[in-house]
């Protein structure tokens, strides 16, 4: 998959098919290593998809809901995008990505972190 190599490539990550992160399975070390290649593409779909912290806060990687979604949307970009993928799988992928993007808003405002501060969670705007 060339746009996959290239990706790959300009952040310096090794070449993989796409597979799927059980995030709970993880050892420190594989976290680590998953968390970063994560937050590349992240920062790529970000910029891509002209998405600001009102979809992905800054402190994203401290929420495990919002970082499961965007692991499994990285997931199924991945597999949209091989050499034997379909000619209609980037349309499911962004068929699908319209409906995390809805969801990661609705994380995103309940969890009520701004673009310059995080909340713990269970805390509450006021600070109880």
């Amino acid at each position: 998959m060339k746009h996959r190599e290239e990706f790959d490539r300009a952040f310096d990550l090794p070449s993989a098919d796409p597979y799927v992160i059980c995030w709970r399975d993880l050892d420190p070390t594989s976290t680590a290593e998953e968390a970063e290649r994560l937050a590349h593409w992240v920062s790529w779909a970000s910029d891509r998809y002209g998405l600001d912290h009102k979809v992905i806060p800054p402190c994203w990687r401290e929420h495990g809901a919002v970082v499961e979604e965007l692991s499994a949307l990285r997931t199924f970009w991945e597999s949209c995008f091989q050499d034997d993928a379909g000619p209609s799988e980037p349309l499911a992928f962004h068929r699908d990505l319209t409906l995390a993007l809805r969801r990661l808003r609705d994380w995103t405002a309940l969890l009520g972190c701004t673009r310059t501060a995080h909340r713990e969670p269970g805390t509450r705007a006021n600070g109880r």
